[in-house]
């Protein structure tokens, strides 16, 4: 089995930085039980695949840049960054910092951070847009 940092790069890399929006590949890393917190906003899983196809309709391109990442018992932190170009081909960078809860190989929990580093204002709200 994946150690538990490999199972949330992986899962960071396959469904936001894959191109296509894969509801095989979120299963596969993310618990049908998922729950997010993003900024002050709740994802339950349908939602959370709601909001990535959402992301991948407006983006042409996002890339996942881990910059760190610790693991203690069921939880990995990480600061990462995601480059984003949206279809009309404007840019916008995000830095995150994630504290994911795994459980039986599968990510049950999310709770993120997300500023905005550059990009136009209707970006803003990119890490919880559904």
């Amino acid at each position: 089995m994946k150690n538990l940092s490999q199972i949330v790069t992986n899962g960071l890399q396959a469904v936001i930085s894959h191109p296509g929006h894969d509801e095989k590949q979120i299963a596969h890393y993310f618990s049908p039980d998922y729950q997010q917190i993003v900024d002050g906003h709740h994802l339950d899983y349908a939602q959370f695949v709601q909001h990535l196809a959402a992301l991948k309709s407006h983006t042409s391109q996002m890339e996942v840049y881990v910059k760190a990442l610790a693991t203690e018992e069921d939880t990995v932190f990480t600061h990462h960054s995601v480059a984003v170009e949206k279809s009309s081909g404007d840019k916008s960078e995000f830095e995150v910092f994630a504290r994911f809860t795994l459980a039986a190989g599968k990510i049950i929990r999310c709770e993120e951070l997300t500023r905005m580093v550059s990009g136009t204002a209707d970006d803003r709200d990119l890490g919880s847009r559904k």
